[in-house]
């Protein structure tokens, strides 16, 4: 079996710095230090300031949503709904639950305004005259529902998992064009290197 070398926190530490381009060697030009400065303030970006925005952005969403829906709440009306028909025996799941709905026509009775009549969501298979509590707006026309605690929550995830995304594309974007015009420098300044030096090397090899 072979035996496992233990590396003092010394060597780690130095096979860092060289990964990073921040170790002593004479070898590397400028170009190359700015870049390794550039490398490590991405990774402390991706670290730190990546999770902290996405934080920021699933907070600020949770405060708006909820507030949109207590918005909701506070002017749109929940009526019971009189079913016109017999709802068919299937209908759509449910994204949340296992329970299928469909609409169906129906009556209804807005406060302080004329019945009106319409196509609401009642639970596939309910029998003609029997109720279901739908959601109208100021107007008696049907409206969806206010936000529940499980949208809202979707709705944060989505936010906190778009801003990684984006932050992690954007840092990637930036990181991947920095590389390529320090590449291209470092280029120009090896080609303006041997021009002065290779008519030397030409002549004493003659």
């Amino acid at each position: 079996m072979r035996s496992r070398v233990n590396r003092r926190p010394g060597e780690n530490l130095a096979r860092l710095a060289r990964w990073l381009g921040f170790d002593r060697n004479p070898l590397r030009r400028g170009t190359d230090r700015v870049e390794a400065a550039l490398r490590l303030v991405m990774i402390i970006l991706a670290v730190v300031a990546v999770p902290a925005a996405a934080f920021a952005a699933g907070r600020w969403t949770d405060h708006y949503v909820r507030h949109q829906a207590q918005l909701q709440q506070a002017v749109d009306h929940q009526v019971a709904a009189v079913l016109l028909r017999d709802a068919p025996a299937t209908g759509v799941p449910d994204p949340y639950t296992s329970v299928e709905t469909t609409w169906v026509p129906a009556r209804w009775q807005p406060p302080g305004q004329p019945p009106r009549t319409g196509e609401v969501l009642a639970v596939a298979g309910a029998r003609k005259g029997s109720t279901v509590r739908t959601w109208i707006d100021p107007s008696g026309a049907v409206t969806d529902p206010p936000l529940d605690q499980r949208v809202i929550v979707g709705d944060v995830w989505l936010a906190v998992i778009a801003t990684l995304v984006v932050s992690g594309l954007l840092l990637l974007a930036a990181g991947a064009l920095a590389h390529r015009v320090f590449d291209r420098r470092r280029l120009r300044a090896w080609e303006e290197e041997w021009r002065a030096s290779g008519p030397l090397w030409s002549g004493h090899r003659s």
